[in-house]
């Protein structure tokens, strides 16, 4: 009985630990942006160091920051690309820049309350191929406007 006891005590205790592991946001505000006005978006990413200070970003773009993909790698519904917003954030002392993505997933799925998941999707693409008579094109080099080669101690790719 006292060794169930203890491990179960051990399991809250690292459960404890993995919760905290994670650093969170010393302050955060996640705010609607201004209504676009004139018909000119403004979208701004900057700030000192250890803040975020992000203004006017859709929220796909927000998600895009938060889990290091490309904007066009996230589906969801329209209003990812149609609502604004701003985020301002300090990060605490200490934090790697490499942290930063996963305090900004666990700030959006605090605020919105989000869930996300990973997916593999599969995606048409086109592949350029030589034809069955080979390479038409020919290698030319050019020279430069002073009368120069353009290829001046660079080796071409193929000869």
């Amino acid at each position: 009985m006292n060794r169930s006891i203890v491990v179960i005590a051990i399991l809250a205790v690292s459960s404890l630990a993995a919760a905290q592991a994670l650093p969170q946001f010393e302050v955060a505000t996640i705010k609607p942006s201004a209504p676009i006005t004139g018909g000119r978006i403004q979208i701004g990413m900057g700030g000192d160091p250890g803040r975020i200070n992000y203004q006017g970003l859709p929220m796909r773009m927000l998600l895009a920051r938060a889990f290091d993909v490309k904007d066009y790698q996230i589906s969801g519904p329209d209003w990812l690309d149609s609502e604004r917003f701003d985020v301002m954030a300090k990060i605490p002392e200490g934090v790697k820049p490499a942290q930063v993505p996963a305090m900004l997933q666990a700030l959006l799925a605090e605020r919105f309350k989000m869930t996300f998941h990973r997916d593999k999707k599969e995606v048409g693409v086109y592949a350029l191929l030589v034809g069955k008579g080979g390479t038409k094109m020919k290698h030319r080099r050019f020279r430069g406007r002073c009368g120069t080669d353009a290829h001046d101690g660079a080796r071409p790719l193929r000869e």
